[in-house]
């Protein structure tokens, strides 16, 4: 019987014997999980056992849940990147941590640099041998984490991880695929493929990028990420633009002179190849690059033209076009087509001219931005007057004479109908009307589309131009394609008088709003906004962020009637002043009304040439957060939030 129980047993361990092999294994190359609902961290061993060598292979295993992201090596604009500390580790001497190639993500409008889901970083740790090999002992590792993962919000993690390894013959563990896949995916010479970069050179506001494959023909990347890491502090580097010879990296955030001579770590990721190189920044001439985005940018030029139309800026002109819609009545279709068709020319004409003096500006070494004309006391005095002329004339005290080449391109439009040249002229002057007051607005994706035609080439820029102004005049030649869109609109009448009436003081109203301008113009004075405003100053907000400051800077003129419903809307309002008061923000503004090189040289550094402009600094960001056009007081309060979100060492 004891031999029947005996040789039971003998089949029950038999049985379970590769299982009890296989926990036994996990446990020496495989440290216990450690973390939180949003990661699990471990650690892991290449080889199963210890055989008294100086070199360890291991690796950090992480995992994340659905949504979570952690932190490349340089974060970007925003974040942590994580950190080992084996300094409770007796044996081990130093180690050196390898990243995988990152991801570009984008959150409130920052670029970052991480791993989503799953991640393993290798490890090559030096052990002290006279420690493992005299006595024969277990390695011990002992590793504190520190890092911070994020997804809508973010979480610092602190955690303490632990593996050991018996002494014993090395031999491959479960996890040696693992790593082996993960260093494969590290950048560096072994996956350049031949790949390799020729130079790196700076200009105004580009980093340029050359490669050159293994036969050192110069490689054109049409996709791809690049990657930049230099000891310049303030700089950003926004994602690449793939040229013919080169590509083109947007540089934000300060100086890009300061970049020259100076040594950065560029990693190229390319469907075929990864590379890391570390090459001197030279200084280079401005390479006018066609970007493969260009068909992107013509989008974006053409919602920028079409939100103008409900801008504030723009409504005189609407006003204008309305009482001339509604004094239509049951006029013939080709004379409705004709009217809607004129005024769109005037926009497009006029924006083609407005292009042409930028363009002839900057040829000449001129500083040249979007809305500069109303520093101009001329032009403000003559649009006042433009103005006070469109009233009367809507009120009917006066009648514009028409040009000659008006009157006959008129009779030969009308064909022998009851429109009269003075129409045709006044639709064509509303077109031309609308664009000048369109300036001075920096609506939704018009920063974006401006910013990209005034540094590209001559073509793209009258191009962008094109695109823009046919944004603008879209409404209206919605309505000469269809005509009858305009039967919608009421019939005319006694009350139409009454409507003429307000709209002309509405046109008042914008003349008296330009003689304001004209005289803070002329004057010279610069009052702050409401509450506690300092006066901005080149570098101030930067020296007060290295301060552990945060700072808003806030770029307005009385001008820009979109930064005046920022200023109301959202700077001004209750919530928004305890938030800035609550986090200690330090206010800046800087008045753009009149010209100031030094105003517009910060904008440029941007890429923008345009105003509202509003940035964020704080030592949670490696550059400052630009906001979009239009504030809302939930992208302030996120931009404030990754701000504060780095904790200073």
């Amino acid at each position: 019987m004891g031999k029947v129980i005996t040789l039971g047993w003998l089949m029950v361990i038999s049985a379970f014997f590769p299982i009890l092999l296989t926990a036994s294994m996990a446990q020496a190359d495989t440290g216990p999980w450690q973390g939180t609902g949003e990661v699990q961290l471990r650690l892991i061993s290449a080889t199963t056992h210890h055989d008294g060598t100086s070199t360890l292979k291991a690796g950090l295993q992480v995992e994340l849940a659905d949504g979570w992201k952690i932190y490349w090596r340089s974060p970007g604009d925003a974040g942590l990147p994580p950190v080992l500390d084996f300094s409770a580790s007796a044996a081990v001497l130093h180690h050196k941590m390898d990243f995988p190639a990152p991801k570009r993500f984008t959150l409130f409008g920052l670029d970052t640099f991480g791993y989503g889901n799953e991640v393993v970083f290798p490890l090559t740790l030096n052990l002290d041998q006279s420690l493992i090999t005299s006595s024969a002992k277990d390695v011990t590792l002992v590793a504190a984490f520190n890092g911070l993962v994020c997804a809508d919000l973010c979480i610092p993690v602190d955690e303490i991880l632990t593996l050991q390894i018996p002494a014993g013959m090395a031999s491959p563990s479960q996890h040696a695929f693992t790593l082996a896949k993960a260093e494969a995916l590290v950048p560096s010479e072994g996956t350049s493929n031949g790949y390799h970069i020729v130079s790196a050179q700076v200009t105004t506001d580009q980093l340029h990028v050359t490669i050159a494959d293994r036969s050192g023909a110069i490689f054109t990347m049409r996709e791809g990420d690049m990657l930049i890491e230099t000891d310049a502090s303030g700089l950003g580097f926004q994602a690449p633009d793939f040229g013919q010879s080169a590509a083109s990296i947007p540089v934000m955030g300060g100086d890009t002179a300061t970049l020259i001579g100076r040594q950065a770590v560029i990693t190229v990721i390319h469907p075929d190849f990864m590379l890391e190189q570390t090459i001197a920044i030279s200084e280079g001439k401005a390479i006018p690059v066609i970007r493969q985005g260009l068909a992107s940018i013509f989008i974006i030029a053409f919602l920028g033209g079409l939100i103008l139309n409900i801008m504030p800026c723009v409504l005189p002109v609407i006003s204008i076009k309305l009482a001339g819609a509604l004094g239509h009545g049951k006029a013939a279709l080709p004379q409705i087509r004709r009217s809607f068709l004129l005024s769109a020319s005037g926009i497009i004409l006029s924006f083609m001219l407005l292009g042409v003096i930028l363009l002839l500006m900057r040829q000449a070494g001129a500083a040249i931005g979007w809305g500069v004309q109303f520093q101009n006391p001329y032009f403000l005095g003559f649009m006042a007057l433009l103005m006070v002329g469109f009233a009367l004339m809507m009120l009917d005290f006066i009648i514009l004479p028409v040009p000659k080449l008006a009157q006959r391109l008129s009779r030969r439009w009308n064909h022998g109908d009851h429109a009269s040249p003075q129409s045709g002229w006044n639709d064509l002057a509303s077109g031309a009307m609308a664009t000048l007051l369109a300036t001075p607005c920096s609506a939704p994706f018009v920063g974006t589309a401006v910013a990209f035609a005034f540094t590209a080439s001559p073509q793209v820029m009258m191009a962008v131009f094109l695109v823009m102004a046919l944004g603008l005049a879209s409404p209206w030649l919605l309505v000469a394609a269809v005509p009858r869109l305009a039967a919608f609109l009421p019939r005319p009448g006694k009350w139409l008088i009454w409507v003429r009436r307000i709209l002309a003081l509405g046109l008042l109203l914008t003349a008296a709003w330009m003689v304001f301008i004209l005289i803070a113009v002329v004057s010279g004075e610069k009052a702050l906004s409401s509450g506690d405003w300092q006066k901005w100053q080149p570098g101030l907000a930067e020296s007060l962020a290295s301060d552990g400051q945060i700072v808003l800077v806030d770029v307005t003129a009385d001008w820009c009637l979109t930064c005046k419903a920022n200023q109301l809307f959202v700077l001004e309002t209750e919530t928004v002043q305890q938030l800035l008061t609550q986090e200690e923000v330090v206010l800046l503004q800087a008045d753009w009304t009149r010209p100031d090189d030094q105003i517009l040289n910060y904008l440029k550094s941007f890429g923008r040439y345009g105003i509202p402009f509003n940035a964020i600094y704080g030592p949670g960001l490696e550059s400052p957060l630009v906001l979009p056009e239009l504030l809302t007081p939930s992208a302030l309060s996120d931009a404030i939030e990754m701000a504060i979100l780095r904790p200073t060492y």
